[in-house]
């Protein structure tokens, strides 16, 4: 997803294609990490059958073996790796041929040799704070060398330059060192990022960290306990992918520049079903309702009537008459205002409870002061700074008076009354 924009559906149907068409990988439905110790042993047959694909000179040696080959941490099945039918690269098609090949050189670099670097690490102490420095000199780029760029994550830092380690070595322990300058940096905390089809699958997987009642919590590690990689997650290798497709095609979320975008029907739904529906605490109180029937202490007859009659009182729960939806946008879109966000030029876009700039932390909310405040209203506000007299605003003495609302903070979307307005 991260390299080749591709949906979790489309990578998925693909690896479907290379494992029943072409019997080219393993099965694919599988999110483990790991491989047996029988898959090492036949591992020389299926490097030599790649060789047709990398006739580059390689550094391999089929009898390294990494800790990916672990038969005791392997789950239901082992993770994605080619066979030794490898296809004719230049017949497939480009999604296919990316696709394949990922999964041959993440194969091949587990018979490569590892990355080695140097590390320093400085602990100052000033006064009565800690203050720590690191840097990293890459002597040896191993595998990284055959995979480039990709091996960096998201969130983790590439090596620093050898200037910085340079200057680190320099310090000696117990030396004494003067503090010629400190600089403060101004920084303001910001919102998690929007998901990515990648970062969202990621999250399903530990579901349970973004989960703050601590039984609820509990459970969902409890569930996967014996799984080695998922950790309190929802739904199954085999079924994310088609959860987003769906949500997707039912419009409660779009795609743009790749980030995952909820939708105005998307936060009816959400808005309308009752709490249970819409967090994972479901999924965690069923599991362990199928803990107490795999120990004896409850029946499946007991577990379908107890569900059945919660299922029953959710639906009924819901109103529908009270889902208020706005007409859609078009397939693909979302709807936003004509004019870009005054703080960082983005698109601000139109939800039920305010006008929210997707590039910064940009906000008009939907009512000020008692009145709403209309798609007119907040067009004006963002191009011009301020709207037209808008009347009928309650005076706390009883009464109404006429006023305009002006825009105070570019920055935070901020409103207030002329009288109060910044200069």
């Amino acid at each position: 997803n991260k390299k080749f924009k591709m949906t979790a559906q489309k990578t998925l149907d693909i690896t479907q294609q290379l494992r029943e068409k072409y019997k080219a990988i393993t099965y694919n439905r599988s999110d483990c990490s790991y491989l047996s110790d029988e898959q090492f042993s036949e591992a020389p047959q299926v490097i030599d059958a790649l060789k047709s694909v990398f006739p580059q000179s390689l550094d391999i040696d089929s009898s390294r073996k990494s800790k990916a080959f672990n038969s005791a941490k392997v789950t239901a099945h082992t993770a994605i790796i080619p066979t030794a039918s490898v296809p004719d690269v230049n017949a497939l098609s480009t999604d296919e041929r990316n696709v394949y090949l990922a999964i041959a050189q993440h194969y091949l670099v587990q018979f490569m040799p590892e990355k080695a670097y140097q590390e320093v690490s400085v602990a100052i102490q000033c006064g009565d704070e800690s203050f720590y420095a690191r840097a990293r000199k890459t002597t040896d780029s191993g595998f990284e060398a055959f995979l480039g760029a990709e091996t960096t994550d998201e969130g983790e830092s590439e090596d620093n330059d050898d200037s910085a380690f340079e200057l680190l070595c320099k310090i000696r322990t117990g030396e004494t060192l003067t503090t010629k300058e400190v600089i403060v940096n101004e920084k303001k905390t910001t919102p998690p990022p929007l998901f990515t089809e990648a970062s969202l699958l990621a999250a399903l997987v530990r579901v349970a960290d973004f989960v703050t009642d601590p039984t609820i919590k509990k459970l969902l590690k409890d569930k996967d306990k014996d799984k080695k990689d998922e950790h309190g997650g929802i739904g199954t290798p085999a079924t994310r992918a088609a959860i987003l497709e769906t949500l997707k095609k039912r419009n409660y979320i779009t795609l743009e520049k790749g980030k995952l975008i909820p939708t105005d029907t998307g936060y009816a739904l959400i808005d309308a079903l009752p709490g249970i529906a819409v967090n994972p605490d479901m999924t965690a109180l069923w599991s362990e309702k199928q803990t107490a029937i795999e120990n004896g202490d409850l029946t499946v007859e007991e577990f379908i009537n107890e569900l059945y009659g919660e299922l029953t009182g959710m639906i009924s729960d819901v109103d529908l008459g009270e889902m208020k939806i706005e007409p859609a946008a078009p397939a693909g879109q979302f709807q936003r205002l004509d004019s870009p966000c005054p703080s960082c030029g983005k698109h601000i876009v139109i939800r039920p409870k305010g006008y929210f700039c997707t590039g910064c932390e940009f906000k008009i909310w939907s009512e000020f002061s008692g009145k709403k405040i209309t798609q007119a209203q907040a067009e004006k506000l963002v191009k011009s700074g301020k709207t037209d007299l808008i009347k009928g605003f309650k005076k706390k003495s009883g009464g109404t008076y006429d006023t305009v609302l002006v825009l105070e903070d570019k920055k935070t979307g901020k409103l207030g009354f002329p009288a109060r307005a910044k200069k």
